[in-house]
């Protein structure tokens, strides 16, 4: 065992709050919808082939016309969450082909800190919070 006092990481550094966002586009769509949430700092996206939910009746003659989707599924920090909302937003503004749903599911824990510094794209490079003047002159 080493001599190093343990020091959770959440002492020093700050821990920010993480939602899983799902968004269902039309198919084709699922790359800009990847390519928006890695602007707002998504450290991976993941895009899932889909099919509509319309009852079978609506296609009576053939399943292989309802409408294929794309499932975009990416891990955001809660304050890039409302940026990216209102980004989604406009552009299902644009035209009805870019047209879907969005929604943020709260993660509430995550184990190890590895992966959550993964999953909040944190930088290897962020530095701990600092200590007061007078605590580091204590050495406290």
């Amino acid at each position: 065992m080493s001599d190093k006092e343990f020091t959770p990481y959440e002492s020093n550094h700050r821990l920010r709050s993480l939602v899983l966002t799902v968004t269902i586009v039309n198919h084709g769509q699922g790359d800009a919808v990847s390519s928006l949430l890695k602007e707002n700092e998504a450290y991976f996206t993941f895009i899932h082939q889909g099919r509509g939910t319309a009852p079978s009746e609506f296609y009576a003659f053939s399943s292989s016309a309802i409408p294929r989707k794309d499932v975009v599924f990416g891990i955001l920090r809660t304050d890039k969450w409302a940026v990216y909302r209102s980004h989604i937003k406009e552009r299902f503004g644009v035209s009805e082909m870019a047209r879907g749903v969005a929604f943020a599911i709260p993660i509430d824990a995550v184990a190890g800190v590895s992966i959550y510094k993964m999953l909040s794209n944190t930088r290897t490079f962020e530095a701990p919070i600092s200590k007061s003047k007078k605590e580091k002159h204590h050495g406290k």
